[in-house]
């Protein structure tokens, strides 16, 4: 068996079919017809509170390896305020300007961080569309802050979807990546995010990132930041943990 060979023997075996068997596409249907994605519509739909946060505490579980910190809040005023101190206690790898880049979206202007820094020496750039300049401001940032379309618990992946305003540079040159994410937006596994892209094709590009660049190419040792940003945050906003005042919740907000 050449080295091809023995590679798909082994899937084979790890899928639970004898190693030796050779199938063709049409023997094994399920793994490429997409098939009906209303169940899974109906479940993204139907999905309550208790199992959005459920989804919540299984996400955070799997950040953990990936060196991906999680910050759940209950509110943008608090979301502001936890970005805050994550850019007060990064600092720039390249000299001593302090620059922020910031996707064009309205759950980030909302959270009007030109004031939270206003007095520091710290500025704050919006990638608009318009802006001939937003690359150059991108590469001289120390932060990037985006909003992804959907993160994905299973494996505590955030899925970017480009566009006008949204460019992939935001999330990719930064040192720090924060992103900002309604508990709404939480999927449960891929399975959710591939039927909700096959229902809306995106005119872009699509980008899944799981936790902060890393490689391990030199004497298996681990480094952070060696392709993309080597600090990642996902502040993830649950704003019915303010509105119910009587839900306890899971023990996963910090009380305001």
């Amino acid at each position: 068996m050449d080295e091809k060979g023995a590679f798909l023997a082994t899937i084979r075996e790890a899928l639970g079919y004898p190693g030796e068997e050779v199938r063709t596409a049409g023997e094994c249907r399920r793994l490429f017809d997409p098939g009906d994605d209303g169940d899974i519509f109906d479940r993204i739909t139907y999905r309550t509170h208790v199992e959005k946060q459920s989804l919540l505490k299984l996400m955070m579980e799997n950040a953990v390896p990936l060196n991906l910190g999680v910050h759940p809040v209950r509110s943008f005023a608090a979301a502001a305020r936890t970005i805050g101190d994550i850019v007060s206690a990064a600092r720039p790898e390249f000299g001593d300007i302090r620059q922020i880049i910031q996707h064009d979206d309205d759950d980030i202007a909302r959270l009007q961080l030109w004031k939270k820094f206003a007095g520091q020496a710290v500025t704050v750039h919006t990638s608009y569309q318009a802006d001939m300049a937003v690359r150059e401001k991108a590469i001289a940032s120390y932060v990037g802050i985006t909003a992804p379309r959907w993160a994905v618990a299973d494996s505590a992946t955030i899925v970017e979807i480009t566009g006008p305003g949204r460019p992939r540079s935001t999330s990719l040159l930064p040192s720090v990546h924060i992103a900002l994410l309604r508990i709404e937006h939480l999927l449960a596994d891929l399975g959710e995010a591939y039927a909700l892209l096959r229902k809306n094709p995106p005119q872009e590009s699509v980008v899944f990132i799981s936790g902060p660049s890393k490689t391990a190419d030199i004497e298996a040792h681990m480094v952070h930041g060696a392709h993309g940003p080597r600090e990642m945050h996902l502040v993830v906003i649950d704003e019915r943990m303010t509105a119910d005042r009587n839900y306890q919740g899971s023990g996963l907000f910090p009380a305001e």
